[in-house]
């Protein structure tokens, strides 16, 4: 990361209306993480979503100067209210309204019918949106009175990017979404893990996502689609992303890649224990080597996330010439 050299953060330094409307967004986010922790607590594949409050707390703990300092920042005269301004503004404000409505709407029906599907995840959506446009709404004006360009309101807005929409993956997608999504990746591993043991010499026969063997056959089942390594690799790309770059082009990259390396790793593992099948029988599988093979995955996954953020930061610049203005780059 750059080096920052804002002025130490002051709460005093926001305005009133950030005061009170982060209050607001904060009991918003408190009443989701209600509804949600029952489902992180029951459903291993979104157990991450413990980790969802405290990272979106500490991104916004790391840009706190950064946040404080666009509202103190003094201009010597506000920014005329052009087309582009108008727009921006009836976007965001729709935004807002329907983010609002939204929430309010599925809080109640969760409130009578107690059912923490489709209001959970509505709720989810609706409080994504609403931060994201309480972010461009509040942006409107400086302590000193003064309306920023529209263009630096949209920069101030891109901070909240991560602290926004973090919370759709840690909500459950819809049910009919995410099995559709879940058997479109068990035929994508089903084929390619039978492809490439034929491929080698291997006798075997796919039967729908059933691998037949001449000792047997072997199911690549719901766990072994990589849904749930692809969400929580979306998860911690995202992180990663937020908190060590600061150009967007970097921050997309180690998302696309979180979620290439998720389904390159999880091919491996079927691979791993679809020879293992072959060789010692489709019963030896279960239990110890099924778990041992998830275990390693997951943690070449977390190595390969680390050492893609390592590569992505890496500056070719020489140390020497990175004070230069016109050759540094980052």
């Amino acid at each position: 990361m750059e080096s920052r050299n804002q002025k130490p953060f002051t709460f005093s330094a926001l305005p009133a209306q950030v005061k009170i409307a982060g209050a607001g967004l904060l009991l918003m986010a408190v009443s989701v993480c209600k509804i949600l922790i029952p489902v992180w607590s029951k459903r291993q594949d979104y157990s991450f979503g413990y980790l969802t409050p405290l990272f979106v707390l500490y991104v916004l703990f790391d840009r706190k100067e950064k946040i404080a300092e666009f509202f103190e920042k003094r201009r010597g005269k506000s920014a005329p209210r052009g087309a582009a301004s108008l727009a921006a503004d009836f976007v965001f404000g729709g935004m807002f309204a329907c983010g609002i409505a939204t929430f309010l709407a599925f809080a109640f029906l969760f409130y009578l019918t107690q059912n923490r599907g489709v209001p959970g995840f509505t709720m989810t959506f609706a409080l994504s949106f609403t931060i994201f446009a309480s972010a461009y709404l509040l942006s409107g004006k400086d302590n000193s009175g003064m309306r920023p360009k529209t263009s630096e309101r949209l920069a101030f807005v891109s901070m909240f990017v991560f602290p926004s929409f973090i919370w759709l993956i840690a909500a459950p997608l819809f049910q009919v979404v995410e099995s559709r999504v879940s058997l479109f990746l068990l035929s994508i591993v089903a084929k390619v893990v039978f492809n490439i043991m034929t491929g080698l010499g291997f006798a075997a026969e796919l039967h729908g996502n059933t691998i037949q063997f001449p000792s047997g056959s072997i199911g690549v089942a719901d766990a072994c689609s990589g849904i749930r390594s692809l969400t929580a690799c979306i998860f911690a790309g995202s992180f990663l992303a937020a908190v060590f770059f600061e150009k967007t082009w970097k921050k997309v990259t180690l998302v696309i890649l979180s979620m290439a390396l998720a389904f390159f790793f999880n091919l491996c593992r079927a691979l791993f224990l679809a020879f293992w099948a072959y060789q010692n029988g489709p019963d030896s599988i279960s239990g110890t080597v099924h778990d041992a093979a998830g275990y390693v995955i997951l943690g070449c996954t977390v190595a390969g996330l680390l050492l893609i953020g390592k590569i992505l930061n890496i500056n070719p610049v020489p140390e020497e010439f990175r004070e230069d203005g016109k050759r540094k780059t980052d």
